[in-house]
């Protein structure tokens, strides 16, 4: 997505419909999913343009609007990984993971939405970093199709059964090795990461 439209530059929040690019829209909800309405072209679309200053974003010489996001994978006793259903666009299997918030560094923000999503907490010592990569091609429901993506590892000491704690974002946790995530429909950072790093995420 770039930002190539009449967007209002004053440091506040906005949002936009991705379709008409009004500042027109509201957040609804069909099936428990989150979706956006646009009062002025009446389109019930998956995603917007949100314009944030509360996190971390940027505008490329090209125009393209970028994000920036922490994700967790969170691997058991048994060598599998704690996935879950997104209820908020795209639409598919993910980890723990969101978007760094101002003035955060890409663990504490890790760190947080462990806690926020999963109800784990867990010190800075427990997350290994994986790797950082640029995606391109990262849809997100606020609009960038590109993000600065920081992968962790957090190996559990104990047997737990974590389960999602954000209602509004995911459901149906579940735990899976990385070739039986890899069979499915997950969101794509998560599959980069998994193919670029699968050694080291189980070793």
């Amino acid at each position: 997505m770039k930002l190539d439209f009449n967007w209002t530059k004053d440091d506040q929040y906005h949002q936009y419909c991705i379709n008409c690019l009004n500042e027109s829209v509201k957040r609804v909800f069909k099936n428990g999913r989150s979706f956006y309405y646009c009062s002025n072209c009446k389109q019930t679309l998956e995603r917007s343009i949100a314009i944030d200053p509360g996190i971390i974003w940027w505008e490329a010489k090209d125009g393209e609007y970028w994000h920036e996001s922490g994700g967790v994978f969170i691997r058991n006793l048994q060598g599998k990984f704690l996935f879950f259903e997104r209820l908020l666009y795209p639409f598919a299997l993910t980890v723990p993971a969101g978007h760094v918030d101002t003035g955060e560094k890409p663990l504490e923000a890790t760190r947080r939405e462990t806690f926020e999503e999963v109800g784990l907490s867990a010190e800075d010592q427990d997350f290994h970093l994986i790797g950082t990569e640029d995606i391109v091609g990262d849809s997100c429901s606020r609009g960038a199709d590109a993000h600065r993506w920081h992968a962790y590892l957090l190996q559990l000491k104990d047997n737990v059964d974590l389960q999602v704690t954000e209602a509004d974002e995911g459901e149906k946790p579940v735990w899976l090795t990385l070739d039986q995530a890899l069979t499915k429909d997950i969101v794509f950072p998560v599959e980069f990461i998994i193919n670029k790093y699968h050694r080291q995420l189980i070793s």
